[in-house]
């Protein structure tokens, strides 16, 4: 190899050093974009199961997914900011104005576009695991069942001459004693002076 192809190859050598820095750049504006539309991807799914999934889950349950997507949120955009750094460099970063020091600040650079993208890529694959962990306690995680609800006034059981009733004592005076009779719409009234006894119930 002669002394004239050694310099061009050497040419060619600082040449593609500082083309690595336009082809991270690019890398990183790849990586950027698909951040973006698996987050948007992942948001879509969310929302398209609702936010009742969350409503019936219980309150311990409701805090962890709450916090989940609040790792989410913080993990993806940590990842997007270092995405972004990657692509498009550090704000207020200066010019090189030697040749030496130019081709040492691009390789340096070459070196910390890498290492922010991988922090950006291990951010981001959290960032949608916590997602996905979120969505996945909405889906498999039972709603909490809704508390039977307490009766309005005290139960108590009516006798008579013709039978008892049982329900729960909306009013009581001088003319009737009114009930309200589990699987009756309409109020039952009992006049006074058929009733005999009345005693409370622990149920009906």
């Amino acid at each position: 190899m002669t002394d004239l192809t050694r310099k061009r190859f050497a040419q060619l050598g600082q040449q593609l050093q500082l083309e690595q820095l336009t082809a991270v750049r690019r890398q990183a504006e790849g990586w950027r974009n698909g951040l973006t539309a698996l987050t948007g991807l992942v948001g879509v799914v969310f929302v398209l199961k609702g936010p009742e999934s969350v409503a019936g889950l219980t309150p311990a349950w409701r805090l962890l997914t709450a916090g989940l997507l609040v790792l989410a949120f913080l993990l993806l955009l940590r990842g997007a900011l270092l995405a972004v750094r990657a692509a498009h460099g550090r704000l207020g970063a200066g010019t090189w104005l030697t040749g030496d020091a130019l081709l040492s600040a691009v390789l340096d650079e070459v070196e910390g576009i890498q290492d922010v993208l991988a922090s950006a890529r291990r951010c981001s694959v959290a960032g949608l695991t916590a997602v996905v962990a979120a969505i996945a306690v909405t889906w498999v995680v039972p709603a909490e069942k809704a508390a039977a609800p307490k009766p309005a006034g005290p139960l108590v059981v009516v006798s008579t001459a013709t039978g008892t009733t049982c329900g729960e004592l909306v009013l009581s005076d001088r003319e009737a004693v009114t009930l309200k009779v589990p699987g009756r719409k309409a109020l039952r009234r009992v006049p006074a002076r058929n009733v005999r006894a009345l005693a409370p119930a622990a149920r009906c």
